[in-house]
């Protein structure tokens, strides 16, 4: 039906097919890339730029202390975060984020004058804290 659409348009089915390969390449490069990890993120308090106060999945990797975030579904013009610090750790309220597992971490991180949470797989929480994951970088962890 869109495809349908598109030609109606005058847009050509190869433009389509090469606009699809160059997302899916992208998505393949970036899962591939050391620290990866895939979740959703959102403004809990105060404003960041580029993100908003609903969830918003995609996948991020941490370079230093910024936060790069790429926003699905193209996952083009990564956020870049600098992040102060790791607030806490919990655990995700049953319903609070969607498709990221049976017990998903939800991570609060300071930045800037704002607090952002990052949620994501129990198996890459160590991915998501990154570089704040050492013993002085303050973190609550959520013990179950």
């Amino acid at each position: 039906m869109i495809i349908a659409l598109l030609a109606v348009l005058g847009v050509d089915l190869i433009v389509i097919v090469a606009f699809v390969a160059g997302v899916l390449a992208r998505r393949r490069w970036l899962k591939r890339q050391p620290g990866d990890f895939a979740g959703a993120i959102r403004v809990a308090d105060g404003e960041v730029k580029g993100l908003g106060p609903k969830w918003k999945r995609g996948n991020g990797r941490w370079v230093s202390n910024v936060l790069c975030w790429s926003k699905a579904p193209f996952l083009f013009r990564p956020e870049l975060v600098p992040i102060d610090g790791c607030a806490r750790e919990r655990a995700a309220e049953p319903g609070e984020v969607k498709r990221l597992g049976d017990s998903p971490v939800v991570i609060d991180l300071a930045t800037d004058g704002a607090t952002i949470e990052i949620a994501t797989r129990k198996d890459d929480r160590l991915l998501a804290v990154g570089p704040l994951s050492g013993p002085s970088a303050g973190t609550a962890s959520a013990k179950e």
